[in-house]
Parts: structure tokens; C-alpha cells; sequence
């Protein structure tokens, strides 16, 4: 099982050496040179960007009027955002793992892959049930880091600051609107809630409140760019869009529901097209796309199945579904830990996308 999946992964792996693509390619297909290849993926992602969050704000203008206030249509709702949007960009985390452990460990990768990845899942889980006080605060900011390097793209210093602003946005815009629902849910996660309350109000809530000065200052200066004609004055206006929408989303829907549109519509898109456009020596940007979009189809189907499977034989009936939903909260965020750790190491840095060197002598794509 482990060799058929390394197998698939490394055939869709872009860092394979691609044979003569030019003529391997159908004459019908057109190949890029790395600029339009890449100038491709930033046209596509601005589309996505606008095509999102026109959904996001029909969303949260249209959702209090028609949706039911009931926590089981919330959770309903969420779950389903996550399986079908968060999930499959998740699936490639065995890719990243590709992309970092084979050049180290080679053909032994998926055996490094599994032994971190389960190592930092266990870790986050044995966290939550130890010292929950720390998970809380490390969860949100490692999120915030792997949201914010999603989100950024590379430019001057200022991206630092558009990093904490992006990353800490759904975060600070569900503390700050919804304050006495996200503390009772922090309260009831970890099973304490006169300790969920200080880390709330005396660590996060201050970082909220800071967090809107640091966005207005990103917001002033993109409005400055796109006025002054000085900068990209569509990346500007879609950050400002952006920004805004968000903060409707999180004023008109609850919490739950306002994250899972964030995750599920702007942030996992962006993280399967970096997958996409990594590597230019590809050529042909719809193929790898393509590529891409089909290398998570099994992934999903398969965690679907055995989640299905786990519920129908391990879930007791008589068990509290509040005790089951808190159970799959800490597994989700397990699972997130190492998928952020990968992420980082083999998709985006602090320096921005890591992207492929284009090499025309031999196509080399590592």
C-alpha cells in the first residue's frame, strides 16, 4: 500500500526529470517559457480571488436571512466545506513530503513521512489533553503563519506585515465579533473554561486589538499603491476587497461557518495552485493544473471511506456527540500541524513561494 502510494505520488510529482517535454507534449498543447507560465497562475489566482469572495459576500449577506439558527445546520454546514473544499488540499501533504524527505532519505521517504507525521499528530493530541493552555495559543499562531505565507506573495518588507495581517484575519475578526461564542467554544474545547477565558482575553483578545492597527496601515498603503499608481494596483484593490469581505463575513455569519469559507474558498485553492505553478519547466499550465486537481481525488475518497468506516465501527451510539465532536476538533488540528510544517519546507517560506529554477538544458525540476 505504501509503495503504490509513493508511486502515485511520484508520478505526479513535479520534480521528476521530464523527457524531452517539448516533444513528448501533444502539437496542440502549447508550452510557457517560466515568466507566462507564471504570469498564468497570477492571472488564474486573481480570478479565483474576485470568483471567491463574490461567493463569500453573497454568503454572509444572504445566510442569516435563510439559514436555520441551529448548531447542528453550523456543524453541518462546516463539515461539509471541509470535506469538500479543505480536505483535498490537504491530500497532498504526502507530495510535500516527496518534495522534502526524497532528496534526503530517497527511496525510504514515505517511511520518514509517516514517522513525522505521526510523531507531530501525536504530540498535538497529548498537548491538548496536557497542557491545553499552550496548544490553544500555538495552534492559532502556527495557523496564522501557514495562512498568512498562503495568502502573501513575494515583494518588499511590507510582505511581513501583510503576512501577520492575512494570516491573523480570521483569528482576530472572530475574537473581535464574536467574542462571548468563541471563548465558550475555547472553554469547552479544552475542558476548562476559567482557563480558556485568560488565554482569550489576557493573550489573544490584546492581539485582536493590536491586529487592527496593523490592518489599517496594509489597507492605507494598498489604497495609496493602487491610487499612486506606484505598485500593482490590481493586487491592491483585490487585498482591499479581500480584507473587507472578510469582515463582513465574520459580522453577518457565526464564527464556525465564516472560518470554514475562508479556509475552504481562498486559502485551499491558492494552496493547490502553488502545487501547480512550482514548476515552469512543465510548460503547459492547464496540464499541470489538471494534474494536480487529479492527484487529490483518491486521497480524499479514501480518508472520506475511513472516516466512515471509523464512525460506523468505533463511534458508539451512547457516546455524548459532544465528546465526539471535541475528539475530531483536536484530530483535525493533529493533522493540521505536520500539513503546516510540510507546507512551509516545501511549498511557501518566509521569502515567498518556492518555485522550481528553470533549467532549459535538460528540464531538471527539482
Amino acid at each position: 500500500m505504501g509503495a503504490q502510494t509513493g508511486a502515485r505520488v511520484e508520478a505526479m510529482d513535479s520534480s521528476r526529470p521530464v523527457e524531452q517535454s517539448q516533444s513528448q507534449a501533444p502539437e496542440h498543447e502549447s508550452s510557457l517559457a517560466p515568466g507566462d507560465y507564471h504570469a498564468w497562475f497570477a492571472a488564474l489566482k486573481r480570478a479565483h480571488a474576485i470568483a471567491a469572495l463574490a461567493v463569500i459576500g453573497v454568503t454572509a449577506i444572504v445566510y442569516p436571512f435563510v439559514a436555520p439558527d441551529s448548531v447542528l445546520f453550523q456543524l453541518a454546514m462546516a463539515a461539509a466545506l471541509i470535506m469538500l473544499l479543505v480536505l483535498p488540499h490537504a491530500a497532498l501533504d504526502q507530495y510535500a513530503a516527496l518534495i522534502v524527505l526524497q532528496p534526503r532519505l530517497g527511496w525510504l521517504w514515505p517511511l520518514g513521512f509517516m514517522v513525522i507525521y505521526g510523531l507531530l499528530a501525536v504530540a498535538t493530541v497529548a498537548g491538548w489533553m496536557v497542557y491545553p493552555q499552550f496548544v490553544l495559543p500555538g495552534i492559532i499562531v502556527l495557523a496564522a503563519l501557514h495562512y498568512g505565507l498562503g495568502d502573501v506573495e513575494t515583494g518588499s518588507w511590507w510582505r511581513y506585515p501583510e503576512i501577520l495581517v492575512r494570516g491573523l484575519a480570521p483569528f482576530a475578526l472572530a475574537v473581535l465579533f464574536s467574542l462571548p461564542q468563541v471563548t465558550a467554544f475555547a472553554g469547552w474545547l479544552v475542558l476548562d473554561v476559567p482557563m480558556a477565558s485568560r488565554v482569550i482575553y489576557d493573550w489573544i483578545l490584546p492581539v485582536a486589538l493590536a491586529w487592527q492597527g496593523l490592518w489599517a496601515l496594509v489597507i492605507l498603503r494598498a489604497l495609496w499603491l493602487a491610487l499612486s499608481e506606484r505598485g500593482d494596483a490590481v493586487h491592491a484593490v483585490v487585498l482591499v476587497c479581500e480584507m473587507a469581505v472578510l469582515v463582513l463575513a465574520f459580522a453577518m455569519l457565526p464564527p464556525l461557518i465564516a472560518f470554514a469559507l475562508y479556509v475552504g474558498l481562498l486559502h485551499a485553492p491558492r494552496h493547490l495552485l502553488d502545487f501547480a505553478a512550482r514548476n515552469p519547466a512543465l510548460g503547459n499550465p492547464s496540464r499541470a493544473l489538471t494534474r494536480v486537481l487529479r492527484a487529490t481525488i483518491l486521497p480524499t475518497a479514501m480518508t472520506i471511506a475511513l472516516l466512515a468506516v471509523m464512525i460506523f465501527f468505533f463511534i458508539d451510539p451512547t457516546t455524548p456527540h459532544g465528546y465526539s465532536l471535541r475528539i475530531a476538533i483536536w484530530l483535525v488540528t493533529a493533522f493540521s500541524v505536520p500539513h503546516a510544517v510540510f507546507t512551509f519546507l516545501a511549498l511557501r517560506g518566509f521569502g515567498g513561494p518556492r518555485v522550481v529554477a528553470p533549467e532549459p538544458a535538460d528540464h531538471s525540476t527539482r
